[in-house]
C-alpha cells in the first residue's frame, strides 16, 4: 500500500504542476513520448516552482525505495556473511551483485531525469539518458542475470578469445 500511496503522491504532485502551467506559442513536444520536462519547456510563464515541487517528488521517491533497497541489502549481507558455505557465499554475492548493478544503471538515469536540476542538461542529452532508461537497461537485464550462468561465461569468454586473438 505505500509503494501506491507513494506512487500516487508522485503523479499527483506532476499532474497538479502541469495544470498550473500556462500554454502558449509552438505546441511540439521535443521529445520521443510526452514527458513533464518538454512539457515545462513549451510553457510560457515562470516555471519555477512547478520544477522544484516535482523534482522534490521525485527526490523523495528516490531516497525512499533506495533507502528500503540498501536495508533490505545490509540484511542479505549479515545472511550471507553468516553463511558457512564458500560457495554458497559466492553465488549469493554473485545474485547480489547482479541486482545491484541493474538496479544502480536505473537509478542513475533516473535520477539524473527526474531530480537533476533542469538547467544543467539539454532536451537531447534527455533524450539520450529516456532512451538509456527505457530501452538500453531493461535489454541489459538479461545480460546482466545471465552472466551469473557458468555456461554463458565460458561461451562469451571463448568468443571474446576468438575476437581479440584473431
Amino acid at each position: 500500500s505505500v509503494a501506491y500511496i507513494g506512487g500516487f503522491v508522485n503523479a499527483s504532485s506532476y499532474t497538479i504542476s502541469f495544470f498550473s502551467l500556462s500554454f502558449c506559442g509552438p505546441n511540439r513536444v521535443n521529445h520521443f513520448f510526452c514527458d513533464f520536462a518538454p512539457l515545462v519547456k513549451l510553457s510560457c510563464y515562470n516555471v519555477s516552482i512547478s520544477v522544484v515541487v516535482s523534482s522534490f517528488c521525485a527526490g523523495s521517491i528516490i531516497m525512499v525505495t533506495v533507502f528500503v533497497i540498501a536495508i533490505s541489502y545490509i540484511y542479505i549481507l549479515i545472511t550471507i556473511l553468516n553463511m558457512r558455505s564458500i560457495e554458497g557465499r559466492r553465488k549469493a554475492f554473485s545474485t547480489c551483485t547482479s541486482h545491484l548493478t541493474a538496479v544502480t544503471l536505473f537509478y542513475g538515469t533516473i535520477t539524473f531525469i527526474y531530480v537533476m536540476p533542469k538547467s544543467n542538461y539539454s532536451t537531447d542529452q534527455n533524450k539520450v539518458v529516456s532512451v538509456f532508461y527505457m530501452v538500453v537497461i531493461p535489454m541489459l537485464n538479461p545480460l546482466i542475470y545471465s552472466l551469473r550462468n557458468n555456461e554463458i561465461k565460458g561461451a562469451l569468454k571463448r568468443e571474446l578469445g576468438r575476437k581479440i586473438f584473431s
